[in-house]
């Protein structure tokens, strides 16, 4: 049920362009792509783990501490297309450090530049995946990483309507060990349904409780019952990703 990492793909015809990653954790920075279900070029989920330099973590830290109500986000400025980030042949591009601040679903989402030009490097692909035809799961899908103290749940997309989320957990679940959390495997949580939600958009949020009975999915073996202490959300989207 784990995902594939990386996957051989033909982006003849993508138009290189811009990819915004959102950032995640304190002590090591993994970026989430937002997705876009109608855009060839962003049709795409990916997590990454980044190397950025020392002056823009030290930025993206106290600027997530001042403003806590907003998010931040890896810009490249130099268009370009995803899979070669996916295949491991591009390692680094020129970016930008932005915050994003939006209100209810994303209608309104405004982008704020906090840095200069500055080279971002991918240190690992934990999850590259291009959409394809597939059916909605019959329960909330996640994708979990992270590393040392530090875990990340995001929602695994399917098609419209879909919803992007990342939430930051209290702490890594019992009985998820670095190396899961290194290779971004699925989560399922049996007790919220997904099935497509009867085609109708996400306008709340599915997960109003702090704590969740969870399965965790690896490549090989039984699912594993880990327990989900949901800590801070760090990105909620049903508007683009739905375009």
């Amino acid at each position: 049920m784990n995902a594939q990492h990386r996957h051989d793909h033909d982006h003849d015809g993508e138009a290189p362009s811009v990819h915004s990653f959102i950032l995640a954790g304190r002590q090591v920075i993994h970026g989430y792509h937002l997705a876009m279900f109608g855009m060839a070029e962003h049709a795409y989920q990916v997590v990454l783990k980044y190397d950025l330099p020392t002056e823009i973590v030290e930025t993206y830290l106290q600027d997530r501490a001042d403003h806590p109500h907003s998010w931040h986000a890896v810009r490249n400025t130099v268009d370009m297309v995803l899979p070669p980030i996916g295949d491991g042949s591009v390692t680094e591009y020129p970016a930008r450090l932005d915050r994003v601040t939006q209100t209810g679903n994303g209608e309104d989402r405004v982008w704020e530049p906090l840095s200069g030009e500055f080279t971002a490097r991918v240190k690992q692909v934990l999850n590259f995946r291009p959409f394809s035809q597939e059916d909605f799961p019959p329960h909330l899908t996640y994708l979990i990483y992270g590393e040392g103290s530090e875990a990340h749940i995001a929602h695994r997309l399917v098609k419209r309507p879909h919803f992007e989320q990342i939430i930051t957990l209290e702490q890594v679940p019992d009985g998820v060990t670095q190396a899961d959390l290194a290779s971004a495997p699925e989560i399922t949580i049996p007790s919220v349904p997904d099935n497509g939600h009867d085609g109708l958009p996400w306008t709340t949020r599915p997960l109003p409780e702090r704590s969740y009975d969870a399965l965790l999915h690896r490549e090989t073996g039984k699912p594993v019952p880990i327990r989900l202490d949901l800590a801070s959300e760090r990105w909620w989207n049903i508007t683009t990703l739905n375009a």
